[in-house]
């Protein structure tokens, strides 16, 4: 929240958004649906972070606890030692008995304040972070198990990234906040009793201001709330601005096209729309909280004044009179904290709902136990499989039939777009057919359990990225320790690393992502996809998948590639896709796919001599070298 607005409105009057009871209303319905399609409720949410609270450690449950009644016994023993205090400094009645009253309520109160402030030293800290690491530790075994379908659609990806703010910001915080609230009603308990003895009128007062004072709150949230879709999109732009700006691999262009007054422009554009709803935002939040502080005064106004009418018109000591006073005060208080706990209480729930819903997201592959897998040489077969995208109209692979032998090598050809990657990502199981099935060695895939299925495959994908780790922990995908050395150095001479390795001061130790690392190197496009290569070859999988390995070769590696192929593809089947179609030649048999569907299959010669697109494409590429 922005608190300036002295100066904004020197500079100009703020119109804000209109907000009519029409409004007001849509809004509130609004909130009502969306909670009403929750799928879990308050209480459930309580009990989750309860149950995971105690399944990762049980003193972070216990010290809550602990923390709640130290609290409570330290605030009431100071309540009252007050009160035997002024008792004690007036000389009412026996003041032996009221100093040593007195002082053990003093005791108490420092003694259980000083634990208490112990326990929040470990929740603020070792217990916080270790159950914020907790439930982000859940979410990402979630996010690296999870169908891979899953992990393509936006609205799972909006869910995760709710549900990472919730875990980081939220989640921890509804512990806290039970602690509060369990506070609050256990105060508002015994303060108005407290006052109640003295006339039950006065808790009632306290109660009904608190309540308008809430509503009040509540009022402004709901318009902050209702406007929220208004500025979004400018936090979006904003934030891929700044990512934009700071991408190390945009920074080329950044420069070369001389872009940063482009940047300067798109920021300030964006900042500028942004500010004008903060404006907007803080104008409506100064009229709210002027009209809380109106509203607050006039309640403690009349309570003071019932207070002090009592007081002068019953005996009372005039410690009594200190603990009305402090009891009134720490009542109104105590309950709009109440509704401020609960009203936050609420929102954290529905936070919580985000990390509980994206760890639903059902999976439609076998995880649980499976057949076991196939030993030896594997064939994989299509039949009358399609695929359609997560809200396509139309299907990218169409009745696709055909078989992937024992030690065979195939190659995928076509134009872009053509459904060649989809293929290769269905025959992995990273997506599942929408029709038809894929079977290995005569049985579906879904009788195996997919992780176990994944094991099958060592695949060269086109988009390559490298971890910030050292070049051998990029291949094999364990620490450095636990690589099989004499392997990896195989798989570098096998991919074309080798000698660019041997050539680093540190050789396969070097870290990649300079931006992270002073030491580290970038490599190029053609040296990472060599280390890709390498990657699957470490791997060792009975099925070899590569989907343009060449691509961002020189014609010197792609044709020391091509010679390396026939000894790293020996006894393992392998779909090699290529747009060049020179390169498919040494492959035992060629699909051209188009629109989905199989044009043609055969071998380079047969195709040739068949005179069709496969040739009409080989002609046409040729003819660029001649």
């Amino acid at each position: 929240m922005i608190y300036c607005m002295s100066e904004v409105r020197a500079v100009k009057k703020v119109k804000i958004a209109k907000y009519t009871k029409e409004k007001h209303k849509a809004a509130v319905k609004k909130d009502k649906a969306e909670k009403a399609k929750r799928k879990y409720r308050l209480w459930d949410n309580m009990k989750y972070i309860f149950s995971e609270g105690w399944k990762l450690d049980k003193y972070i449950i216990i010290s809550m606890f602990l923390q709640f009644a130290a609290e409570q016994i330290a605030d009431f023993s100071g309540l009252f030692a007050d009160k035997y205090i002024v008792d004690l400094v007036v000389g009412e009645n026996d003041r032996r008995v009221m100093f040593i009253t007195a002082a053990v309520l003093l005791a108490v109160k420092y003694l259980f304040k000083g634990a208490s402030s112990l326990i929040s030293r470990y929740n603020s800290w070792v217990g916080s972070f270790s159950y914020i690491r907790h439930i982000n530790l859940k979410l990402a075994r979630k996010n690296l198990y999870t169908d891979y379908q899953n992990t393509e659609q936006t609205a799972n990806n909006d869910t995760l990234n709710k549900a990472r703010t919730a875990a980081n910001n939220v989640v921890y915080q509804m512990l806290y906040n039970t602690r509060k609230l369990l506070g609050n009603i256990t105060s508002i308990i015994a303060l108005a009793g407290i006052l109640a003895w003295l006339d039950p009128v006065i808790p009632i007062i306290a109660l009904v201001f608190n309540y308008i004072v809430y509503k009040i709150e509540r009022h402004k949230m709901m318009w902050i709330w209702n406007m929220t879709d208004n500025w979004q999109n400018y936090d979006r732009q904003i934030g891929c601005i700044n990512r934009s700006m700071s991408d190390l691999k945009r920074a080329k262009d950044v420069r070369i096209f001389a872009m940063p007054k482009f940047f300067r422009e798109l920021m300030k554009r964006s900042f500028g729309k942004r500010l004008d709803w903060y404006e907007q935002q803080d104008e409506w939040t100064f009229r709210h909280d002027t009209l809380f502080q109106i509203v607050n005064w006039t309640g403690w106004i009349a309570i003071y004044s019932y207070i002090i009418y009592k007081i002068f018109t019953t005996d009372h000591s005039v410690g009594d009179i200190m603990l009305y006073l402090h009891a009134a005060v720490n009542l109104g208080n105590t309950i709009y904290n109440f509704f401020d706990s609960y009203s936050g209480f609420a929102w954290q729930s529905e936070n919580i709902s985000y990390t509980r819903e994206y760890e639903d997201i059902p999976d439609n592959t076998n995880r649980g136990q499976g057949e076991p897998l196939p030993t030896g040489e594997c064939e994989i077969e299509f039949r009358n499989v399609s695929y359609t995208y997560f809200k396509a109209e139309e299907p990218t692979i169409k009745n696709l039939s055909f078989t992937l032998h024992k030690g065979e090598r195939l190659a995928l050809v076509g134009l872009n777009g053509a459904g060649k990657t989809t293929l290769i990502k269905l025959m992995c199981g990273l997506y599942d057919p929408t029709e038809g099935e894929i079977l290995l060695n005569g049985k579906p895939v879904n009788v195996y359990n997919r992780d176990e299925y994944f094991t099958l495959f060592s695949a060269v994908f086109q988009d390559i990225e490298e971890l910030p780790v050292s070049i051998a922990e990029n291949i094999s995908g364990v620490s450095y320790e636990q690589t099989d050395k004499e392997r990896l150095t195989r798989c570098m001479k096998q991919a074309g690393l080798y000698e660019k390795t041997e050539s680093l001061p540190n050789k396969e130790k070097t870290r990649l992502v300079r931006n992270l690392y002073d030491d580290a190197i970038e490599l190029s496009g053609g040296q990472k996809q060599k280390m890709a290569l390498a990657k699957a070859l470490y791997k060792n999988a009975p099925i070899l998948l590569l989907d343009e390995p060449t691509a961002a070769l020189d014609p010197i590696a792609e044709q020391e590639m091509y010679l390396q192929y026939a000894d790293f593809s020996k006894a393992k089947a392998s779909v090699f896709i290529s747009h060049r179609l020179a390169s498919t030649r040494f492959c035992d048999r060629i699909i051209l796919l188009e629109n989905g569907s199989i044009a043609e299959i055969g071998t380079h010669s047969e195709l040739m001599e068949k005179g069709g697109k496969y040739a009409e494409l080989f002609a046409l590429q040729s003819s660029y070298y001649k």
